[in-house]
């Protein structure tokens, strides 16, 4: 052989070695407490650091309330949102307090509408209850006149 050759058979070897060895005083003694398996460790949610781009915190009543996936809950609703013209697009500028919403459809060939909407606390839910341009919270479901205040005009 070559002295090339066996240069380069025993930097494989040591290689080889080096690497074995750097395992071996990685890893701990089977019979120490490091080597007994351990469950992952445990994050408590304060422990945690918010995000920028969390979503906003949301209060036992609902509020703030998501308008897109109200929207979908509205369109989930025949009953109102057939009554809504067809040219509706989506609701915004919702107004919320005590459990109670309201917010406003976004049509192209018709007036606005008042949606109200009651929040389900137990599926984490905006239920759309009624619709209107005017009394809409004096209908058959009647809001607290204190929370009719910090709704739309037309509740």
């Amino acid at each position: 052989m070559t002295f090339i050759t066996q240069r380069n058979n025993l930097l494989g070897i040591l290689f080889v070695v080096t690497a074995v060895v750097a395992a071996a005083g990685c890893a701990p003694a089977a019979d120490s407490p490091e080597a007994a398996p351990t469950s992952p460790p445990v994050v408590s949610a304060s422990a945690v650091a918010p995000s920028a781009a969390a979503s906003p915190v949301v209060a036992d009543d609902g509020c703030p309330p998501d308008v897109n996936l109200m929207y979908e809950w509205l369109k989930d609703t025949p009953a109102i949102f057939n009554e809504i013209d067809k040219s509706v697009t989506g609701i915004g500028e919702p107004k919320c307090a005590e459990g109670w919403s309201t917010a406003m459809t976004v049509v192209k060939n018709a007036d606005p509408l008042v949606v109200l909407f009651k929040y389900e606390p137990n599926t984490g839910r905006w239920i759309p209850v009624g619709l209107g341009s005017d009394g809409v919270c004096d209908g058959a479901v009647k809001v607290p006149e204190a929370v009719q205040a910090k709704l739309h005009p037309g509740c």
